[in-house]
């Protein structure tokens, strides 16, 4: 329901003339190594929409330097409500493009794509009959306004690119985990709007050199659900790059991530972990199929376009080839992780095993060191060659959670539930002051990072302690249940360990500060009393002091000793406890009532 409703409100605000355009004249300027600016982007897709009923453009929300962001939309039969194209067994493939700015081919290449499906080149309208194609113009628009020739400057064009960064100078490409930006925001709105089957985010890179102007970054295939990794890595992958091998000059290969930093190619190559921060990590926790291109930087920017056109071209001919399939089991993995009880938060990657991969590369030369400069390695294209490396694809679950029966939220962290429900997370109220039996975490040990993340010192190597204690939540406290579609979110953002979990963006950070403090000295006398009146107190702390010599000497650590195993302690209850409670077991009175509000009270 929340979701045609959003839909609806924004298909009030379509871009569409009165009257229909009688032709669509879009510049584009790839051919002369330009990339068109916002406003040519806008324009180019309203002309689209005025002119093709199967058109639409539509605001779906605010981005941070106060423009709207775009969502165009391609469908067939001119229905434009995604939870009537999913009743027809459509797919929906989602691109995004401009999160870079200063990587625009994606920019042009969609417009390109849109208008080549529209006017039906090649026949490609055929893929309409079961493929609705959403696109997002430019997702970091502050970047986009920001050009400038001087920006990636080792870039083989455009002329002028835009800022990598937004208007709060944030990555976007590592806020889809915990949506600080008006952009990211409103990127979840248009995502769960559309609930896309696949979803592409278009980039750039830079590093290693080799033959291909275009890589290809999968979502790891084994944090997927069981048949839809099986599908991903046995056919669609290996289809995508079969398919582009045989269909575009540029062919294409996995992104370009050596085993070591220092090392060659002929080394091998790894799969790339792309966390939840990620666009396609994001994607990925909704059991979405997701990719990332990197055209590389040293390749001519027309040749860029040209290779994501083809891409775009391949991922939507594959997915209207292999619909039926890529819907069955995306339901099947919506519905199944609904009941799933252990999940995997963290991995690394297993180099034992690897696959065998034909590169097109070119030999690296390493010059011997001047003395009056540090001389520069390059990659000789006058030597290509071609031969089978390594490639590691295969990544191991390192940290693994049950989940509890839901997570309760005190209301006091309010700004943490809102984050939730951005993402389609169903959230309750307590009823009435209740006490609860919970599984609850006490932060042992935590490593801060040693420089600015996103402007978060983020939490590392995160030790917990499990209690399992009574605990009193109050008229308003939320519970989160997980019996819902967008379970690995809840894990993945509630749970503290997790990498990209709200905790390790410093969210809870204040539980981690001492709570009120009271000076042991204070209350020396007390404690000597209570050691008097307590032999077992007293051979415990005489064996502490046998044992440890400095203990022994440390009057100071005698008496934190004797404080920690007295009454007194329960003023340190609460003291690293983090917040975010595990409820194992549903009692039978839970007096609870649904939150229907786009966002909690108190924000």
């Amino acid at each position: 329901m929340k979701h045609t409703l959003v839909f609806t409100i924004a298909c009030l605000l379509t871009i569409t003339a009165c009257k229909q355009s009688d032709e669509v004249v879009i510049n584009f300027k790839y051919d002369d190594n330009l990339s068109l600016e916002y406003h040519e982007v806008i324009d180019a897709y309203t002309q689209l929409a005025n002119h093709y009923p199967e058109a639409r453009l539509v605001k779906m929300g605010k981005t941070d330097i106060g423009k709207p962001l775009h969502l165009f939309m391609i469908s067939g039969d001119r229905d434009f409500n995604p939870e009537s194209i999913r009743k027809k067994g459509r797919c929906i493939v989602l691109i995004n493009n401009g999160i870079h700015p200063g990587e625009p081919e994606g920019i042009d290449a969609s417009i390109q794509f849109s208008w080549d499906v529209l006017r039906n080149k090649n026949d490609l309208k055929n893929i309409l009959d079961s493929v609705v194609i959403g696109i997002i113009p430019v997702y970091n628009i502050g970047g986009a306004l920001d050009r400038s020739e001087y920006y990636r400057t080792n870039q083989n064009g455009p002329i002028y690119n835009g800022r990598r960064r937004n208007a709060r100078n944030l990555d976007l490409n590592r806020d889809f985990a915990k949506q600080e930006t008006e952009n990211a925001r409103s990127f979840a709105r248009i995502f769960h709007n559309l609930n896309p089957d696949v979803f592409l985010d278009t980039h750039t890179t830079n590093g290693s050199d080799h033959q291909y102007t275009i890589t290809l970054i999968a979502t790891l295939y084994s944090k997927l659900d069981t048949a839809m990794g099986k599908f991903f890595h046995d056919k669609m992958l290996p289809g995508l790059y079969e398919r582009m091998e045989k269909n575009s000059e540029y062919g294409m290969i996995p992104y370009v991530r050596m085993t070591n930093y220092f090392g060659d190619i002929k080394d091998g190559i790894m799969g790339y972990n792309d966390h939840p921060f990620y666009s396609t990590g994001y994607a990925a926790l909704f059991n979405c199929y997701s990719f990332m291109t990197e055209n590389l930087v040293y390749k001519y920017f027309p040749d860029r376009v040209r290779s994501v056109i083809d891409f775009l071209t391949q991922l939507t001919g594959f997915t209207y080839d292999n619909c039926s399939e890529i819907r069955k089991l995306k339901d099947e993995a919506d519905r199944k992780i609904k009941e799933q009880e252990v999940f995997h938060l963290n991995w690394e990657i297993d180099m034992s095993y690897s696959e065998d991969l034909l590169f097109k590369g070119y030999e690296y030369v390493r010059p011997e060191r001047s003395e009056r400069m540090r001389s520069r390695g390059y990659y000789d294209h006058n030597r290509p060659w071609i031969d089978t490396i390594p490639y590691f694809t295969k990544y191991d679950p390192v940290l693994i959670v049950t989940k509890p029966r839901a997570y309760i939220i005190p209301q006091a962290w309010s700004d943490i539930v809102n984050k939730l429900r951005r993402n389609e997370v169903c959230v309750y109220r307590l009823d009435e002051d209740t006490d609860f039996e919970v599984e609850t975490y006490y932060i042992e040990n935590v490593e801060h990072s040693q420089r600015t993340n996103q402007g978060h010192y983020v939490n590392n190597n995160v030790d917990v302690r499990l209690v399992k204690q009574v605990m009193p939540y109050y008229k308003g406290d939320y519970v989160i249940f997980t019996n819902q579609h967008a379970n690995k979110f809840i894990v993945e953002m509630l749970e503290p360990r997790a990498p990209n979990s709200y905790f390790a963006w410093n969210y809870f950070d204040p539980i981690i500060e001492s709570h009120d403090f009271y000076s042991i000295w204070g209350f020396q006398d007390q404690l000597m009393e209570m050691l008097e009146k307590n032999e077992e107190l007293r051979t415990q702390l005489e064996k502490k002091k046998y044992e440890d010599i400095s203990f022994k000497n440390d009057q100071m650590a005698q008496l934190r000793f004797i404080y920690e195993r007295s009454p007194m302690y329960e003023i340190e209850k609460y003291n690293r406890l983090y917040p975010v409670t595990r409820l194992m077991q549903e009692p039978e009175d839970l007096k609870i009532k649904a939150v229907t509000s786009t966002v909690v009270e108190s924000e």
